[in-house]
């Protein structure tokens, strides 16, 4: 970039006479590198100094204007920070075509999963074995978690293959007290080689972002059908721990509405909808005694099972993942993993059990 074009460009700023922020992203023409940011930054800032001292050299009760002008020129600066910060973040940061995969992320809808992904970048090795945890994406009470897993040469992984006594822990402030999750690896297409992909899937019952989150990994064992058995490949205990540390893109309503189970009331206090799963806050003193003494019946206690979009389109418990519930105390929470993102945005209603719960306009 030029340094006259940067001169024109600011000339051009001063001359529209506007605080909007647009003005500064014309100053991204193109990608800026860190040099070219830092000379735009310099050029700014001489600019704002001239037009000070020429100000300053004028005698009282005069304006001429320059005043509002170096203002202007600020404001400038701050774009430059804010559209060059934002444009280098997107491109360090990129899904993995794994995770991209696995729940179908694309050009059209990755926007929904701004800022909710990271890149743990840790690893352990011990007897021979690697675990790399590569990417997270999550919400605030769900998390999926990339692994590669590299073994000795002589050793196949694949989908038969898993480790033993997998333990994921948080800690930080009001840890997770219900928990649930699986660890499995995924089928890449070669199970004649020594590395492999797991993917972690969890969701609990409180916020688990910005926490530090822990996985341990036990011996490295393959299902022999001949045997009918698990057996061990590589003895071991492996463990990982990184802080989360995301965007949690959920909406939150304040539903506060009445849910009739067994003929007790509870109250749904609160829905979150993310792009990734549908977590439900209930609370009552029925829970309490349910889990003390759960009575004789099949099936869950209570069940997402619609989520209607405001197009009329209806997801079924079939177009998840998987769901989980916990309970501790007078709370139950629900989590429902989406197969395919959610605009949160579009979301009409949910139903629980029978019991339609409107969230458009709350």
């Amino acid at each position: 970039m030029m340094k006259k074009q940067i001169h024109e460009m600011l000339d051009s700023i001063q001359e529209r006479e506007t605080m909007n922020l647009m003005d500064g992203s014309e100053l991204l023409v193109g990608e800026l590198t860190p040099e070219e940011k830092e000379r735009i930054l310099k050029l700014a800032l001489s600019r704002i100094k001239k037009e000070r001292e020429e100000q300053n050299q004028l005698p009282l009760g005069i304006k001429t204007g320059k005043n509002k002008r170096w203002k202007i020129l600020a404001a400038a600066v701050a774009a430059v920070l804010v559209f060059a910060s934002t444009a280098v973040a997107a491109e360090v940061f990129q899904w993995d075509h794994r995770i991209s995969a696995y729940i179908e992320i694309n050009q059209d809808n990755s926007a929904l999963l701004e800022g909710s992904g990271m890149n743990p970048n840790v690893q352990i090795e011990q007897n021979g074995v690697t675990i790399k945890a590569i990417q997270t994406l999550g919400d605030a009470n769900n998390i999926y978690v990339l692994f590669e897993v590299t073994v000795p040469e002589g050793i196949t992984l694949g989908p038969n293959s898993r480790f033993d006594g997998l333990i994921v822990e948080f800690s930080g402030k009001e840890e997770p007290t219900g928990m649930g999750y699986s660890c499995d690896f995924l089928d890449d297409g070669s199970d004649e080689d020594n590395k492999g992909t797991m993917l972690l899937s969890l969701h609990a019952n409180k916020d688990i972002n910005r926490k530090v989150i822990k996985v341990r990994f036990g011996d490295l064992l393959h299902y022999e059908p001949a045997q009918g058995d698990y057996v061990i490949d590589v003895p071991g205990n492996w463990e990982l721990k990184w802080q989360l540390n995301y965007q949690d893109n959920s909406l939150q309503y304040h539903v506060n509405q009445d849910l009739i189970i067994h003929g007790e009331t509870v109250k749904v206090n609160r829905v979150d909808i993310s792009p990734i799963a549908v977590n439900v806050h209930i609370s009552g003193n029925y829970f309490k005694k349910f889990d003390l003494i759960p009575p004789d019946f099949k099936g869950d206690l209570i069940r997402i099972s619609a989520i209607t979009l405001k197009d009329g389109t209806v997801l079924t418990p079939e177009d998840a993942f998987g769901w989980g519930s916990s309970i501790h105390g007078n709370k139950y929470v629900l989590n429902m993993q989406m197969k395919k993102l959610l605009d949160v945005k579009k979301v009409q209603s949910i139903t629980l059990n029978e019991t339609q719960i409107l969230l458009a306009g709350k």
